[in-house]
């Protein structure tokens, strides 16, 4: 409890600004390498906003009780009638008319101000609940002109790293890949690292942005084409229906265990799931399979406030907006074929699946 207190003092003294600069450092750096203490300041940050809306909400109120005062009509009236003076009851009538306008001003000015203030307090509250899981890579040490040269020069991957990347998996054995869209969105070159860590030049065919996904060809005569062992579930997952995932929050593979936990995603979207899974940056973009090897649905994000919960496209989803795009019969072919997963213990299922699960490297 007492550490509790002094976590909360700190916490204060961050947000009110009180501390120095080497103690604001040492507080982001523990903010940064503790998840559960940057929750605390965010949850903390948002109940003095909160507290702070309602002082202007009181304050607000004040002033139309002050105005309503100085606006007494009774006495107005009486003013009016013991005036005999025509010009005097005119200039009162003027003058009521002009702090009724200015009480009108000041209230709705006021107002709207404060509703501005709230709407923005509630977006930022509800944006800091969802987060996309690309990685960032922050040594990255390079101008972009180079960049750009060296790809252009180089029939292989840059040997510095991406600018971020995320995860990827095959959708057709000739080279078509599927990863979200906020994973290659703006970037001037893609390229995909298999498990034997080679790497291959990668473009853009397809992006959906309402759904956060985008489908990428390997355009490299390097390739070498392979029949997927899987094949995308047309029908939806089961809610508590086990699955597990394969994607690069580091530099190798890893592999997540879960369930579903929902049949919609964030905020209700009909087109994906949530799912109660392990998911870190680099995870984006990675397939969520059943027992049987199926690919059921995309990793797109996690909930920030809770740990452990992700959120994944639904693959009947993908399903549908493949079958919008132009491909080619051996493409067609493939999606309608059973997986060869079936009856494979996991480890088995694994060691097949690690071939067509791919980090994908952005470079900007």
């Amino acid at each position: 409890m007492k550490d509790d207190m002094n976590l909360l003092r700190e916490i204060e003294r961050y947000l009110e600004g009180e501390m120095s600069g080497q103690e604001k450092a040492v507080f982001e750096e523990l903010r940064k390498n503790n998840p559960q203490i940057n929750r605390q300041v965010e949850e903390q940050q948002f109940f003095l906003q909160q507290l702070q809306h309602f002082g202007q909400r009181q304050s607000l109120q004040a002033k139309m009780d002050h105005l309503h005062r100085q606006l007494d009509m009774p006495t107005l009236r009486k003013q009016a009638q013991e005036e005999n003076l025509a010009a005097k009851r005119v200039s009162i009538r003027r003058r009521t008319i002009t702090n009724l306008a200015a009480a009108a001003c000041i209230a709705l000015v006021t107002s709207l101000s404060t509703i501005a203030v709230l709407q923005n307090a509630a977006k930022n509250k509800s944006t800091a609940q969802y987060e996309d899981v690309r990685r960032v890579l922050n040594n990255i040490q390079r101008s972009q002109n180079a960049l750009i040269n060296d790809i252009n020069n180089k029939s292989k991957a840059p040997t510095n790293p991406g600018t971020y990347g995320g995860t990827g998996f095959a959708v057709s054995g000739n080279g078509y890949i599927v990863t979200n869209y906020h994973v290659v969105a703006g970037a001037d070159s893609v390229y995909v690292q298999n498990n034997k860590g080679e790497a291959f030049k990668a473009v853009s065919v397809f992006e959906d942005i309402s759904s956060d996904l985008a489908v990428l060809r390997i355009a490299d005569s390097t390739f070498k084409s392979q029949p997927l062992p899987y094949a995308l579930k047309p029908q939806n997952a089961k809610l508590g229906e086990e699955v597990f995932t394969m994607g690069f929050p580091r530099d190798e593979i890893v592999y997540g265990k879960g369930y579903i936990s929902a049949k919609t995603g964030f905020n209700g979207d009909t087109t994906a799931y949530q799912v109660s899974i392990p998911v870190n940056p680099g995870n984006s973009g990675a397939p969520l399979l059943d027992n049987q090897g199926d690919v059921v649905g995309i990793v797109t994000g996690k909930q920030t406030t809770s740990d452990g919960i992700a959120f994944a496209v639904k693959s009947a989803h993908l399903k549908r907006l493949l079958d919008e795009m132009p491909k080619d019969k051996s493409m067609k072919k493939e999606m309608a074929r059973k997986s060869h997963l079936e009856g494979l213990n996991r480890l088995d299922q694994i060691k097949k699946l690690e071939e067509f699960v791919y980090m994908v490297k952005v470079y900007n």
